[in-house]
């Protein structure tokens, strides 16, 4: 059941605010917030409580850093399925059917290869498991959030699905990109065509800065808004100390613009507390704006975004991965041909085509095998030139299949 598409439907929502900078707000201090869920499970059932009592009709689990890939970095590896049990049991009872409950997955502080040491099935795995922990848990959908990497990203959302569940996915961006260079354009096809039931910004700014993105997004796909800023921008006192400006009143005057563009959810990131959502409570509950989105089909990279109709009348055969670097702008379409390789020399070769430039790759396929190692490990939205019985694995991975 999708428990958040249908509810979008009906109204404009209400998510919570910060977890992690509210406790440490509180005096918990610890390297891995995601371990209060079992050491002071009163405080994060506390926090929960708050956030639906001030009006909150979504809340998200302590799970924010809670995949394994995470935890590592923590010292806390082999921990990730009790952390993320513990932590969605104790939402649901604090919930009490007054809120949907998601299970929360942050970024992992790693790269996909060739720039980090992990390839694609390694993130698919992780968001998998933490998926799985929080299904079993009892979560009504994965909200991937503060996502600064659209290859590590599409990952998460490969992983959630494997598991079974549904999920939105929220981008942090600055000044229109997010980290690794991708537009919010960029970041709403590859969502969009893989299945996510909402695209969403969260974190880096406050509620202005964010507009922008918005009413891209808005314009640019037919999937529900979620937008969550901080509290204004962070700033740091004459004491040192590191503070957000923005008080719940100041937020709401903000967030009216947010919602007038089209917003289908509202909440809160780093410096929001309850009484943030309090105020912005005040704007939800109505009808959510219909939009329509772009309906072009778009092959799509990283960082580039083309009609699949003009590409196709720009391809350029790709014989080794160094071609990319001697595209020429006119070149819209990078075809790769699969059928004399197998899968191992496939993930290879379609990972160096994608760090040597930005065209959109496709992809000659006659193999199953050898097609899902690419689709896997291409970060993007490809074309594929194949027979129909090679449409599902194009379905799997967002492609569009086109006969050949």
């Amino acid at each position: 059941m999708e428990h958040l598409y249908e509810a979008l439907k009906d109204a404009i929502l209400v998510f919570d605010g910060s977890m992690g900078a509210l406790v440490g707000q509180m005096g918990y201090a610890t390297n891995c917030t995601d371990e209060l869920a079992v050491t002071h499970p009163d405080v994060i059932r506390g926090i929960h409580k708050e956030y639906i009592e001030a009006g909150a009709n979504v809340i998200l689990a302590d799970t924010f850093g809670a995949t394994e890939m995470s935890l590592a970095h923590k010292g806390k590896k082999g921990m990730g399925e009790t952390f993320t049990k513990a932590a969605v049991a104790l939402a649901k009872e604090a919930a009490d059917g007054k809120a949907l409950v998601a299970v929360d997955m942050g970024p992992t502080s790693e790269f996909m290869a060739p720039v980090g040491m992990y390839k694609a099935e390694d993130f698919i795995k992780t968001f998998f498991d933490q998926a799985a922990s929080a299904k079993e848990a009892g979560a009504d959908f994965a909200m991937i959030e503060t996502q600064t990497d659209l290859a590590e990203a599409r990952c998460a959302l490969l992983g959630v699905k494997k598991a079974g569940m549904e999920a939105a996915v929220s981008f942090t961006f600055e000044n229109g990109k997010t980290l690794t260079g991708s537009s919010p354009e960029c970041c709403a096809i590859v969502m969009e065509r893989l299945g996510a039931s909402a695209i969403g910004i969260n974190c880096s700014t406050g509620p202005d800065e964010m507009l922008p993105v918005v009413k891209k997004l808005v314009s640019f796909t037919s999937l529900p808004v979620i937008v969550q800023p901080n509290a204004g921008l962070p700033k740091t006192s004459p004491e040192g100390k590191l503070y957000y400006p923005f008080s719940p009143e100041e937020m709401l005057e903000s967030m009216k613009a947010i919602v007038d563009a089209g917003a289908g959810a509202i909440g809160g990131c780093c410096g929001t507390t309850p009484e943030h959502i309090r105020k912005i409570s005040s704007l939800a509950g109505g009808a959510p704006a219909v939009h329509a989105g772009n309906t072009e089909k778009y092959v799509c990279s990283l960082r580039v975004f083309t009609p699949l109709s003009e590409a196709l009348g720009a391809s350029v055969n790709i014989e080794d991965p160094e071609d990319m670097y001697d595209l020429e702008e006119e070149d819209l379409l990078a075809v790769i041909d699969l059928t004399e390789m197998d899968a191992e020399e496939t993930e290879e070769f379609t990972a160096d085509c994608a760090a040597f430039g930005k065209t959109p790759l496709a992809f000659k396929a006659d193999n199953e095998e050898t097609l899902e190692a690419a689709l896997r490990t291409y970060s993007g939205v490809a074309c594929v030139f194949a027979g129909s019985d090679l449409q599902d694995v194009c379905d799997k991975y967002g492609a569009y299949r086109v006969e050949g």
